[in-house]
């Protein structure tokens, strides 16, 4: 079979197990991230700063057959991002809306004295991971963890890795909307769902928008006259802001509108295309009538437009 640019790195991997030597020559040393192994030849390619042409060419010409012991010992145990030093690992237990409790704390404590975590590490996406662990100490690890109620946050893959939530009204004097209870709604809903790119949300309760949904794949953004939503935007290579597509919603036609976004992405997105991609690929002004159509059904919600 003849491997193209356009191949993830796990279909080149299953193919021919081989193949996994040139990408290690290449530096992708993580191939047991699910992210690295998600990501296209040409991606690969392009993110590690080789030429695609040579790579696809390397890759080609390898001979059938197993990768070396040395290589298979950097799949990575479930649940774990193998770190620079290539021989431990960090865990990343999810908690909706970074909220813990006490006792949570308590428990992430003794397991990173338990375990030697070289580090504890608030991430930006509200949670709190322990950086550091050797891999025999990693399921010993979650072990304890999700007998605490903490199982692994979807930190890395083509899926809603994040639903990043401000404290709105529940708990801050500037909040308009509550953010924390639709969040975590959202966040109960969609986290892990597997998509064709990575996937993040933010809701904020107010328009000083402290979760940045302005820069994420949907953000939603609390007013005085309820919910505004944005589709499309992101950081990394490429920043791109969000497009506002509807205002002054309810939650629950909120939640009904980004059901809809989702199902558009997931029927119409490319392999590893955000969806802000898709829209510049579309066309923002045909992504709405999209929204306009689904508005025309008798059990969808009233999408406001921007003008």
């Amino acid at each position: 079979m003849k491997i193209t640019r356009d191949m993830t790195v796990d279909e080149v991997l299953k193919a021919n197990p081989r193949t996994a030597e040139v990408f290690r020559e290449m530096g992708m040393q993580c191939l047991g991230c699910p992210s690295a192994r998600a990501e296209t030849v040409a991606g690969a390619a392009r993110i590690h700063g080789v030429s695609e042409e040579e790579l696809l060419k390397k890759l080609n010409e390898v001979e059938a057959g197993e990768m070396s012991p040395e290589t298979k010992a950097l799949a990575q145990p479930k649940g774990a991002v193998l770190q620079r030093d290539k021989t431990t690992f960090a865990i990343v237990p999810h908690l909706p809306a970074g909220l813990v409790s006490a006792a949570q704390l308590r428990k992430l404590a003794d397991v990173a004295e338990k375990y030697g975590a070289q580090a504890i590490k608030c991430t930006s996406a509200q949670r709190i991971a322990l950086v550091g662990l050797k891999r025999a100490d990693v399921d010993k690890a979650w072990a304890e963890l999700e007998e605490a109620g903490m199982g692994p946050g979807h930190a890395v893959g083509l899926c809603v890795r994040s639903v990043k939530i401000c404290p709105g009204s529940t708990f801050c004097k500037r909040g308009q909307q509550d953010s924390v209870t639709l969040g975590l709604e959202l966040d109960r809903r969609y986290h892990g769902m597997e998509l064709p790119g990575k996937f993040k949300m933010a809701v904020s309760g107010c328009m000083n928008s402290c979760s940045e949904p302005a820069v994420r794949d949907i953000g939603i953004m609390g007013t005085p006259k309820g919910y505004t939503v944005m589709v499309g935007g992101n950081a990394g290579f490429k920043p791109r802001l969000g497009d506002v597509i509807a205002t002054q919603l309810e939650p629950d036609q909120v939640l009904e509108l980004v059901d809809k976004i989702i199902k558009f992405y997931k029927e119409n997105a490319r392999r590893n295309e955000r969806i802000g991609e898709l829209i510049d690929r579309i066309g923002l002004e045909e992504f709405k009538k999209a929204m306009e159509v689904a508005e025309k059904d008798e059990n969808a919600i009233r999408v406001v437009l921007k003008p």
